[in-house]
């Protein structure tokens, strides 16, 4: 999410715009849209202020409190799926809330490192 005009950028473009009355030279004049200047003119008429929104949430929410003691559920599960390890962890959460936990706690969801030397077969023959 933005982050929200200062508050003294508010101030300064409503009293720029209660001056000279014309919200085109106003937004010309800060770099601004004048759908905002409107906006902070209703919220003015509204609440008498022109403050921007606080305490609100930032980010998606957070279902895991406590990260160590997941941590311990999921090394002491290893070897289970995400689905599984949602499910043993009792938390009420998405497979994709567990999968951002684990990359949180950079712990991959790999089971077991590849062997390299199986991986490319010799063909006989031609190429």
């Amino acid at each position: 999410m933005p982050v929200p005009y200062s508050y003294d950028l508010r101030q300064r473009v409503m009293k720029h715009y209660e001056l000279h009355g014309c919200a085109t030279l106003t937004s010309q004049v800060f770099n601004i849209s004048r759908g905002i200047i409107y906006h902070w003119k209703k919220l003015k008429e509204a609440t008498g202020d022109i403050k921007p929104k606080e305490n609100y949430q930032r980010g998606h929410g957070h279902k895991i409190e406590d990260l160590a003691t997941f941590k311990e559920m999921v090394k002491a599960n290893a070897g289970l799926t995400l689905e599984k390890l949602t499910e043993k962890s009792g938390i009420d959460m998405s497979i994709m809330t567990c999968s951002r936990a684990l990359k949180k706690l950079n712990i991959t969801r790999k089971k077991r490192p590849m062997d390299l030397k199986n991986v490319m077969k010799k063909k006989d023959g031609h190429f």
